[in-house]
Parts: structure tokens; C-alpha cells; sequence
């Protein structure tokens, strides 16, 4: 299959640079970064003012301050490193593999031997293309990166809020019952009507009622309370690593395992938890009259489910071919 080439001249150059020439000093290179507010200075060198290299922090940092060197006297030559610039029509994975193999950052661009610019290594990564198409998932679609972030995105979005946010105000519990039956757990005196209660993710309430659970006797309630909030800041952290992880995915960026699954798989494992300290917490307190909130139930196991989903959408969706790929191919 022949795959669409990228060159320099797709990226956004960027001419917001910093240039110095080899023979200044090292001081000199880090007053000009203070000044233009940039991490990096493409290196000049003689009166043709040819590009020979890049001067980075990092650099200076290590090369020259970490190794107790006179950054008045050191010139810019000796900590810069030496990178081949590129021109606009230099594939894309050819700039990534310079900067790659050197373990850096930026490289400067040429256009007639005349400095227009830079490129960073992040510029590129979304420029290279896959080499195969995604084979693995069950609905078939153009561009699976593009699908999945969506896809991630809106179960996460939606996971959340069925599984923390309406539980967290209140419209739904994990268990009921009447107030009549919780007044010894309540520690409460008989009111004028019975009313249902829920119990919420911090508190117990309904009509006239509302209990946090730190004000409840037994300490299985402070448990619960640590855990709700473990399970609120898991999830909201989940949500945003997955949103993060299947953009980084569609921009070919790449992230570690445990922000992809450990994280939001953290968040599912504490809803399930949740759900098994209250059990606890009833069985071990004075029985009272109580049931699970069905509706309650129900959305924290569409909320797991959408969190799951969202973390395996590897395989929810596989690559086809486009009618002009399956050309080139057939071409070739």
C-alpha cells in the first residue's frame, strides 16, 4: 500500500526563533534565551552566516554549568550540537529520525542555504503516517485514530457523569430506604412524614434530610467517605487521561501504559469498591430496612462499562482503505 508522503514545507515553520553566532559565549546564548523567551538558538557561524548546529538550555545546563565550566569564556560552539538542517522538501520522517537519533528537540530550516525557520520534533510526529492499517476492532472506519478519540471522549464524558456527577448531587443513590428504618443509623428523632432516603456518594438525604456520612456513628461510614473521595479524584483524573491518551493517539504522540489503563482503570475498579463498603457497611451496622437503589445500580454499571470501553477502544474500531490506497496499491 502506498502511503501519502509528508515533507518540511506541510509543517507550520516556526519563525519565532532565536539565532547566535558560534563564536559568542556561552553567557551570551543564555542572556538571548532570557530575552526572547525561548529554550533554544540556532547556531551561525562566519559572515555567510551558514547554520551549523543548535544551542539548547539543556545544553548549557549540562554541558557547561553542570561540569563547573566558565560560561564567559566558553564559546557556543563547544555545547551546541551539531544537527544537518532541512530543507522544505526533506520528508518529514527524515527530520523526525535527525532529531530522533540525536535526542533533540528542534532543527533549523533551510530554503537556499538562508535560514526561515525551525521544527520541532513534536511537529512532526503527527506528519508520519502508519504503516499498516489498523486490522484490529469491529466496526470499520477511514481513520481509527480520529474515531477513537471521539469515541474515548464521549464514553468518558458521559461515564462520569452518570457514575459520579448524579450521584454526587443526588439524583440518584446506591441504596434506599425509609426514614423510619434509618432513624437508629440517623441517630434522628421521628419527623412528621416518612420519607425515602438515598444514600449518595457523601451524604444520606431526601425530603427534609441530609446526613453526611462522617456525622454517622460507625466508623465503616468515615471508610466510605475516603473512598467516595478517592473515587471522585480517580475518576476525574481517568477522564482526562483518557481524553489525553486518544488524542495523543491521533496526533501519533506517544504515552505510557499507566496513564492509558492504570489511571482510568483505577477509577472502575474504586465504583466497583464502592458499591461492595456499602454492602459492608449495612452488614455490620443494626440491619436496617434497605435496598439498592436500582436506577443507581444500573448507571454505575453503564458508567464501568463506558470507562472500559473507553479504555479498549484499541479495539472497538479497524482502519479500511481508501478507494485511491487501494489504487496505488493495485498500481504498485
Amino acid at each position: 500500500m502506498a502511503l501519502k508522503e509528508y515533507f518540511v514545507r506541510d509543517l507550520v515553520i516556526n519563525d519565532e526563533y532565536g539565532i547566535i553566532d558560534s563564536n559568542e559565549t556561552i553567557q551570551s546564548a543564555a542572556k538571548k534565551m532570557k530575552e526572547l523567551g525561548v529554550p533554544d538558538l540556532v547556531v551561525l557561524k562566519g559572515e555567510k552566516q551558514k547554520v551549523i548546529g543548535v544551542i539548547a538550555d539543556f545544553d548549557i545546563i549540562q554541558n557547561i554549568v553542570a561540569e563547573g565550566i566558565d560560561a564567559k569564556a566558553e564559546k557556543v560552539i563547544s555545547a551546541m550540537y551539531k544537527i544537518s538542517p532541512v530543507t522544505l522538501d526533506t520528508p518529514v520522517t527524515e527530520a523526525f529520525t535527525r532529531m530522533r537519533d540525536l535526542n533533540v528537540n528542534v532543527v533549523p530550516v533551510v530554503e537556499n542555504e538562508k535560514l526561515i525557520g525551525v521544527c520541532t520534533i513534536q511537529d512532526c510526529w503527527s506528519y508520519i503516517p502508519d504503516q499498516t492499517v489498523d486490522e484490529i476492532g469491529l466496526i470499520p472506519v477511514r481513520n481509527t485514530k480520529v474515531a477513537e478519540f471521539w469515541f474515548a471522549s464521549v464514553c468518558a464524558i458521559i461515564g462520569f457523569t452518570l457514575g459520579i456527577i448524579l450521584p454526587l448531587t443526588g439524583i440518584f443513590g446506591f441504596f434506599v430506604g425509609k426514614y423510619s428504618d434509618l432513624k437508629s443509623l440517623l441517630g434522628m428523632g421521628p419527623i412528621a412524614e416518612d420519607p425515602t432516603l438515598f444514600f449518595t456518594l457523601f451524604d444520606v438525604r431526601g425530603p427534609g434530610v441530609l446526613m453526611p456520612f462522617y456525622n454517622l456513628r460507625d466508623p465503616i461510614w468515615i471508610v466510605i467517605d475516603v473512598f467516595s473521595i478517592l473515587m471522585l479524584v480517580f475518576s476525574i483524573i481517568g477522564l482526562f487521561s483518557i481524553i489525553y491518551t486518544s488524542f495523543s493517539d491521533a496526533r501519533n504522540l506517544e504515552t505510557g501504559w499507566k496513564i492509558r489503563t492504570v489511571i482510568p482503570g483505577l477509577a472502575v475498579f474504586f465504583m466497583v469498591f464502592e458499591w461492595i463498603l456499602f454492602s459492608i457497611a449495612f452488614a455490620i451496622t443494626t440491619q436496617p430496612i434497605i435496598t439498592i437503589d436500582a436506577v443507581g445500580l444500573t448507571m454505575s454499571i453503564v458508567s464501568m462499562i463506558l470507562f472500559l470501553l473507553a479504555i479498549n477502544r484499541d479495539y472497538i474500531f479497524r482502519g479500511i482503505e481508501s478507494p485511491e490506497e487501494k489504487t496505488s496499491e493495485v498500481s504498485a
